[in-house]
């Protein structure tokens, strides 16, 4: 084979597999984007204080219902008890609360719905409990 065949070939090759490694950047991104692993939709912060109000924030758009339920509120989530602290929505679908939170480290969990206990997942911080259940710390200050 000359030297020209060799060289077209060998771009030919190249194209190829150009091409292919293009084609799975793609379906990689799409597929971080469509499991949660990456978003196009506005990050939030973990639960943040100050002056002793602490601000929770979560994203949905599906959610009927918001509630944040911990040991700062005895764990009350329902809109008929006095203690809970339910998210409102907004036109960006983050739900927000703000609570009068005194200075401790605190369990908590969103609750979604009434019914499905979830981790805070602006929150890198858990701890188990003693019954063996993670859930989302806050620390107040």
């Amino acid at each position: 084979m000359n030297t020209d065949k060799r060289h077209g070939l060998t771009r030919i090759i190249q194209n190829v597999i150009l091409n292919e490694v293009k084609n799975l950047a793609i379906i990689y991104f799409l597929l971080a984007i469509f499991t949660g692993c990456a978003s196009f939709q506005e990050r939030i912060p973990q639960p943040t204080s100050s002056n002793g109000t602490v601000v929770f924030q979560y994203i949905s758009s599906s959610a009927r219902n918001v509630s944040v339920a911990g040991e700062f509120n005895g764990w009350e989530y329902k809109s008929d008890q006095p203690r809970a602290i339910r998210l409102e929505k907004n036109e960006k679908n983050i739900w927000t609360a703000k609570s009068k939170i005194e200075p401790g480290r605190y369990q908590y969990k969103y609750v979604i719905n009434y019914q499905s206990w979830i981790l805070d997942p602006a929150n890198p911080y858990t701890i188990e409990d003693s019954a063996g259940n993670i859930n989302s710390l806050l620390i107040v200050k």
